[in-house]
């Protein structure tokens, strides 16, 4: 059994809180609560548990009445459809509990409150799912098959049911959407009945009711067509992609033929040959084989119960005394090649290397045929792309024009790059003559400067050269001055003109407005009429409405009361009858109405009637009560004599142990010297 402890605070804390409200400390638990009734909690837990079922055994049990190896086999098979990982092995399982062993008590009571919503769940489904116990001579292939598919059907409702559960969608939610959608419904019907009184006004409605009808479906015939003709370039599509890759393959097999002859087609053949094999004998079913194992790793641990932080953590110390165990074996047997004179050493290590470089090219070849499949699908899909935009591969002269447009193209981009190469040149060139003549610049510059200082005249250049600049700058902002004066006038000319154009061209509109807008005027007090009167008519509609929704919920409800009592009153009448049933059979037991068949039936059951056999147990009863008085009486009487009969028992007992050892003494000489030898006295014990 696993020694995984349990968690005192989290089954005190479930058993204070509904339908328990039992107030335990961890303390109380782990010392002072007796263990008649931690068995006692168990068995309120595994009632809990199994409340959906009408007929559970856990029900209102008494563990003072029950006998102890009942209670026993019952907890310990009820852990078993629970799938208690420690309900493996029934017999210890059993020992402990009738032991009473603390421990193994409170490690099943943690496991039942630890996750008490899912062991609901498995109680509810197991008797369900169980394998049905069918006589052998009512069994047939068909009638287990019937089960099986019933069990099936099951788990889909059940599957269905929880779904459900768990979306969210409340009764009360789906009635809404239910009311509303019959809101819409109405509407919707409201506005097809205006809409056909409107169209059978128009005269020759049928006519364009036919016309309508026949509009629709060469829409749908349309429509049916545009996907046919999508279906059918897909598989053209297809049929060239295909057509393409026999191309390919003929056109390789061409041109290893052109290469090598057959002799290199066939080595070719052979090495495609063998890695092909290699592939099918050893690497797939390598792979099969871990997909398998992994898949059966996943089945035990669905399989196996949800597991702890401990469960984990005692896992986790498992896994690391495995692997220091396995590095130990490595050593040992690391140790034990480099003693020995292994003459095959170099000849593994070598088909190791090899074997490793095999296993690499093998998930190396994997990679590129997976590359080479995502681009020939990507290939795929920009084909399907470009022929759903009516785009087409061109084919025969239409390609060869292509090539020819290309080919020029090439030209002119070859010799529009060789000018670009000389025009580069070129102002590498000219970029290297300014930096000279700025160099040159600047010397003269200098030197300039120099001899203006030997004058007296510093800095004369620059203020000249400043003036010119500035007069330079005068004249052309005057002269933008200038053009900005007149594209001012002739803007404003032709805004004029423009304007007078537009009032020319609208006051006929504006006219025509004006008497819109006595009309809008109109027609907006008559709206607002109208709406009044919609208003308050739609007022009293809802008013209507909502009151018949009122009555017809009201009478709804009184509907579901009186089935709800005419149930409650059969189900009365069913369990009225059974008891009267019950009473005549009891009241012909107790007559005796001489029918041989029921008399056979008393004989087997043992008595006539239940009042005779509650008598007797009565009887029975009273007379192990009264025998049970005496004894207690008996030994209330005895018990104060026998108490002290003990204690003189005791020191008897003493006594003759200090004898015995005094008389050790004297055999074994010890006081010989000391002591003179007695003569030998018989002892007599008196009670």
């Amino acid at each position: 059994m696993s020694t995984q402890q349990p968690d005192l605070k989290l089954i005190s804390s479930t058993l204070a809180a509904p339908p328990f409200s039992k107030h335990y400390s961890a303390i109380q638990l782990h010392d002072e609560v007796p263990v008649l009734q931690l068995m006692q909690l168990i068995t309120d837990a595994m009632a809990v548990i199994d409340e959906a079922n009408p007929q559970s055994p856990h029900k209102k049990v008494d563990m003072r009445n029950e006998d102890p190896e009942e209670s026993v086999l019952r907890v310990a098979v009820f852990l078993q459809l629970l799938k208690w990982k420690d309900a493996g092995d029934m017999d210890v399982l059993c020992q402990k509990l009738m032991e009473g062993d603390r421990t193994t008590i409170l490690r099943v009571l943690y496991f039942l409150l630890k996750d008490l919503n899912q062991h609901k769940k498995r109680a509810y489904l197991a008797p369900f799912l169980a394998s049905v116990d069918v006589p052998a001579e009512f069994v047939t292939g068909d009638l287990m098959r019937q089960v099986e598919e019933l069990q099936e059907q099951f788990k889909d409702t059940h599957k269905a049911v929880d779904g459900v559960r768990g979306s969210g969608n409340s009764a009360a939610l789906i009635k809404k959407d239910i009311q509303q959608l019959e809101d819409e419904k109405q509407q919707v019907q409201s506005k097809i009945q205006k809409i056909r009184k409107r169209v059978e006004e128009i005269p020759h409605h049928e006519a364009w009711l036919e016309a309508a009808k026949n509009l629709r479906l060469e829409q749908q015939n349309e429509t049916e067509m545009a996907e046919r003709i999508k279906e059918q370039r897909h598989q053209t599509l297809q049929a060239e992609n295909r057509y393409t890759a026999a191309l390919q393959e003929l056109k390789d097999a061409r041109s290893a033929i052109a290469s090598g002859g057959p002799d290199a087609l066939y080595i070719k053949m052979e090495e495609d040959n063998k890695m092909n094999k290699y592939l099918a004998s050893e690497n797939l079913p390598k792979q099969l084989d871990d997909a398998q194992q992994h898949l059966r790793e996943l089945k035990k641990v669905l399989a196996e119960p949800a597991m702890g932080m401990q469960d984990l953590a005692a896992l986790e110390s498992q896994i690391r005394e495995l692997n220091e165990g396995i590095a130990k074996l490595a050593e040992q047997r690391l140790a034990k090649t480099t003693k020995g004179d292994d003459k095959l050493a170099l000849f593994r290590q070598q088909a190791a290397i090899i074997l490793r470089k095999k296993e690499g090219t093998t998930v190396r070849l994997a990679a590129a045929t997976e590359e080479v499949n995502a681009l020939l699908g990507e290939l795929e899909k920009k084909k399907e792309a470009a022929a759903a935009q009516g785009a087409k591969m061109p084919k025969g002269e239409e390609f060869k024009r292509y090539v020819a447009e290309l080919r020029t193209k090439s030209t002119v981009y070859k010799r529009k790059k060789a000018e670009l190469s000389a025009l580069t040149a070129e102002f590498g060139v000219l970029q290297r003559t300014e930096e000279i003549l700025a160099s040159r610049q600047q010397g003269m510059e200098d030197s300039l400067t120099a001899m203006e200082k030997r004058h007296g005249v510093a800095g004369f250049h620059i203020a000249q050269e400043t003036l010119e600049k500035v007069s330079e700058r005068k004249a052309e902002v005057d002269e933008a001055k200038g053009r900005t004066l007149e594209e001012i006038s002739g803007i404003i000319t032709k805004l004029t003109t423009n304007i007078n154009e537009k009032k020319n061209h609208l006051s006929p509109v504006i006219q025509e407005l004006r008497t819109l807008r006595v009309q809008l005027s109109e027609l907006e007090s008559q709206y607002a009429e109208r709406k009044r009167t919609y208003d308050a008519t739609m007022a009293g509609l809802d008013s209507e409405a909502l009151q018949i929704a009122t009555d017809v919920k009201t009478f709804r409800q009184d509907i579901s009361n009186d089935q709800s009592r005419y149930h409650y009153l059969n189900m009365q009448i069913a369990l009225a009858d059974v008891s009267h049933d019950r009473v005549m059979q009891e009241m012909k037991s107790y007559i005796g109405a001489g029918d041989e068949q029921f008399e056979q039936v008393q004989r087997q059951r043992g008595f006539k009637t239940y009042r005779e056999l509650y008598a007797k147990r009565i009887q029975e009863q009273e007379i192990l009560g009264k025998t049970l008085r005496e004894q207690q009486k008996e030994v209330k009487v005895k018990h104060e004599p026998n108490v002290k009969q003990l204690a003189m028992f005791q020191d008897v007992r003493k006594l003759l142990a200090l004898k015995a050892a005094h008389n050790k003494k004297i055999l074994s000489g010890e006081n010989k010297k000391d002591q003179p030898v007695r003569q030998a006295v018989q002892d007599r014990l008196v009670l």
